[in-house]
């Protein structure tokens, strides 16, 4: 595939920006050659080989029209089950806090999933995703009643629309120790089957690999935890926790009523946090607590719009990057649009500090450098730049800058221009998956017909 005359803004080592490139992505659905007049036959910047024969024309050529092409974004915490959950009504009072939340909206519904359920919110929620530029997704399941299988079930859901994925599933002691049980098997058996990645079946040219899902620590007993430790340890080297870590106040109030220590101290003392951990949230951590996740390696998703919504605070996002953190940027299941939480991580740390000098560097680095850092270091994908080598997943939009646009000044065009503008074309690991504003792998309107009746049957159990 040969895609030609794009404005092209690589995120490469030399953080270029081609104002007339074109992209050569191989039938392995890596990115071939990067540069000038590939499509008419010349060799390029940046190609793999030192005297590349000339291209000819193909059939499968997209002409960019001067869009500008871009890495597909990357969202490194949501929850898809919750897809189906669009326009629900709760009876009684609405929930005052984030305990009351989660039981009277999000632990009935996981509760009400069935397998098909799971299966149709999975689907509907990647094709949103897709339309709005997101190639890969870590995601973070449950559905207490349908354990057995489930990942398996979105993960047919991401193959069959074509997007890049993590799944896991989450464990925890709130539906009674044999749902936790079966839980951390279905943990063991999809990380059996699909690889944790780093080199392994889910790496590389695969698109799809696992780690091993937590709630949060106050759902979470001793005796499960060491468990999961356990069957983790035999998954290998590679497999690692993905966990919520004090999204509210309450999970680090409950651990140090209960234990006696933060939320972060205990889940390192029983072995969960590692550097193969990603930690969501970590909104509710101390300055020794931000320390240890430096220490320790441990990844963080940050997200700034649930956060926001469920009022549990402002995740300190400052001082977790001065540490040395590793922080990403997820959704958790609040939106598809990445973009949106780039803005919102942006005007937040302003407001939380009080300052408008900052948040620059930090939402650039979380939304679109250490996003893909992570799923390369936990994961193996090579994603989140346009450069020879890496997989071919990337956005075509339909922006012309007004401006002078290169790397000095990337920032300003992202969050005034180029988060605003329509997605064409996504292409992930060399397929294309959106066209023309479309979903091209599957039928939309077939899909969200399909979700309607399973969504207004989920609601009747509901």
């Amino acid at each position: 595939m040969i895609i030609r005359n794009a404005r092209v803004v690589t995120l490469d080592a030399d953080n270029r920006v081609l104002d007339d490139a074109d992209v050569v992505i191989g039938d392995d659905g890596a990115i071939e050659r990067v540069g000038e007049g590939l499509g008419a036959g010349g060799q390029g910047l940046g190609s793999l080989t030192p005297n590349p024969q000339p291209l000819t024309p193909a059939s499968d050529v997209i002409d960019a029209g001067g869009r500008l092409l871009m890495p597909a974004l990357i969202n490194c915490h949501t929850h898809l089950y919750s897809t189906l959950a669009r326009g629900i009504s709760l009876p009684g009072r609405p929930p005052r806090n984030f305990p009351e939340i989660l039981k009277k909206l999000w632990w009935r519904l996981d509760r009400a999933l069935n397998p098909d359920d799971v299966y149709y919110s999975a689907l509907v929620g990647l094709v949103d995703a897709a339309k709005n530029g997101v190639g890969t997704l870590v995601d973070h399941h449950s559905s207490p009643n349908a354990i057995a299988g489930s990942l398996d079930l979105i993960e047919r859901a991401f193959r069959e629309v074509g997007l890049r994925g993590v799944l896991c599933y989450e464990t925890s002691d709130r539906d009674g120790p044999a749902k936790a049980r079966e839980a951390i098997a279905e943990n063991a058996r999809f990380l059996d089957r699909v690889g944790a990645g780093r080199g392994g079946r889910g790496a590389g040219g695969g698109t799809i690999a696992a780690s091993f899902g937590l709630h949060a620590s106050f759902t979470l007993s001793d005796r499960t935890l060491r468990a999961a430790v356990e069957a983790l340890r035999g998954a290998g080297p590679e497999a690692g926790f993905h966990i919520h870590v004090a999204e509210d106040r309450s999970d680090l109030e409950h651990a140090r009523r209960r234990w006696g220590k933060t939320v972060v101290r205990r889940l390192r003392d029983l072995g969960v946090l590692g550097d193969r951990a990603l930690a969501a949230h970590c909104v509710h951590v101390t300055a020794g607590d931000v320390a240890s996740l430096a220490k320790l390696g441990v990844k963080v998703a940050h997200n700034p719009q649930s956060n926001s919504n469920n009022a549990v605070g402002v995740a300190r996002l400052l001082e977790l990057l001065a540490a040395g953190v590793l922080v990403g940027l997820g959704s958790d299941g609040y939106t598809p649009r990445m973009w949106e939480e780039f803005k919102t991580a942006f005007h937040l740390q302003k407001v939380r500090t009080g300052d408008p000098r900052v948040g620059y560097a930090e939402a650039y680095a979380v939304a679109l450098l250490n996003n893909r850092e992570i799923v390369r270091r936990l994961w193996g994908f090579d994603v989140g730049r346009v450069a020879p080598g890496a997989r071919a997943d990337l956005m075509l939009v339909d922006y012309h800058p007004p401006t002078p646009l290169g790397p000095d000044n990337l920032f300003g065009h992202l969050l005034f221009g180029i988060a605003d503008a329509p997605l064409d074309t996504l292409i992930v690991d060399g397929r294309v998956v959106v066209r023309d504003h479309r979903c091209v792998t599957v039928d939309e309107r077939a899909v969200a017909e399909r979700a309607r009746r399973q969504a207004k049957a989920l609601w009747a159990r509901f």
